[in-house]
Formats: C-alpha cells, structure tokens, sequence
C-alpha cells in the first residue's frame, strides 16, 4: 500500500482529535523518522541543551545512525522521567507503542474527521516531512534526513504534495519537471 500525502489542513484536524496520541506523529513530522523507530525512541535517546533537545537514533531499516532536532515543546511532552523507559510506553510495564496501535490510532483519527483513510499511515507524517524539507532545503537534503541511497525514492517523497494530491496549492516548477517525469517514467515501469 503506497501511504497518501496529508494536507496542512488535515493535519490540523488530526492533532485536534488525537490530544496526548498526536506526540508519535509530531516526532515524525519533525524529524522524518519511520513509526518503528519513532516507538522505541527511549530516554537516553534524547539529549538537552538549554532550550535546544536532540533525538538520537538507528533506523532499524537501514542500520543507520539519525539525529535530528525537535522542538522544545515535543521534548517536554515525550521525554520519560527515567532514562531506560520509553518515550511512547505500550500497555504493559517495560513496553513500547507497537507500530500497530499508532496505525489503529491514526485510523480511527480519519474516520472521526471524516477523512478517508484508505492510503493514509504513520508513513503519510514522514512523506509531510520530506514534502517540508525539499521547499526548505531542497532535494539533497531530503535524501540524506530520510536515509535513501536511491533518489528516485526520494523524489516521490519530495514531491508527494505535487504528485499525489490534486488539489496542490504549489504550482510545478521548471526545475521540478525533470523529476516529475523521472517518477511518472518510474511507475510505467513498474507496471510492465
């Protein structure tokens, strides 16, 4: 299942309706991390400097390590008292959210918005951070925060809001168009 790109609108309607369970989807948001990586985020993962909090960690997917920046604000919200605990506990002591119960979650979200959930997952938030990042920084940026040694996955994460959505408030420009083909060029292919 391909993961849909989520407007700045329904994300405004998700973190309304989601109160204490819209932290995991903040993180991803702020620092492109999968969801099952994001879960089993712990204490010592974190660090603080004044004001400033860093996330640390390995991405199960491609073994390699990650920092990224977070706002104070989510730092407070998610950061355990102890350094072992974890940063989204499960249900039973000395367990974390499993990446089942935050799809559950954001299911459940959509349908009480009266969004269509069909296409939307956790991985939706990490395609809204590359979205973010390649209007910011640009392409090369995206790349190397989401790990990809490939571009032309890249590309489809950067221009998910362009690609995907009909509705996008961002015309294509001149130099989007080259990867635009790339990835229309990339999905006749996969379906010879």
């Amino acid at each position: 299942m391909r993961s849909k790109y989520i407007t700045k609108t329904e994300l405004s309607r998700f973190k309304k309706v989601m109160g204490e369970h819209w932290h995991v989807f903040q993180l991803m948001l702020e620092t492109g991390m999968r969801v099952g990586d994001a879960v089993k985020l712990r204490g010592s993962d974190i660090s603080r400097n004044g004001e400033h909090c860093t996330v640390s960690w390995v991405a199960e997917k491609t073994g390699k390590e990650a920092t990224a920046e977070i706002s104070a604000a989510l730092c407070r919200h998610i950061q355990p008292r102890s350094k072992r605990a974890y940063c989204f506990p499960g249900r039973k002591r000395g367990t974390h959210l499993t990446r089942q119960a935050v799809w559950a979650r954001i299911k459940k979200a959509a349908d009480t918005i009266g969004i269509d959930a069909d296409g939307i997952s956790p991985h939706s938030f990490r395609k809204v951070f590359a979205v973010e990042l390649m209007h910011e920084d640009g392409l090369q940026a995206v790349q190397e925060a989401l790990q990809h040694s490939n571009a032309a996955v890249t590309r489809v994460y950067a221009y998910a809001d362009s690609i995907m959505r009909s509705d996008s408030d961002e015309p294509i420009r001149w130099r989007d168009l080259e990867l635009v083909v790339d990835y229309i060029l990339q999905r006749i292919s996969e379906r010879t």
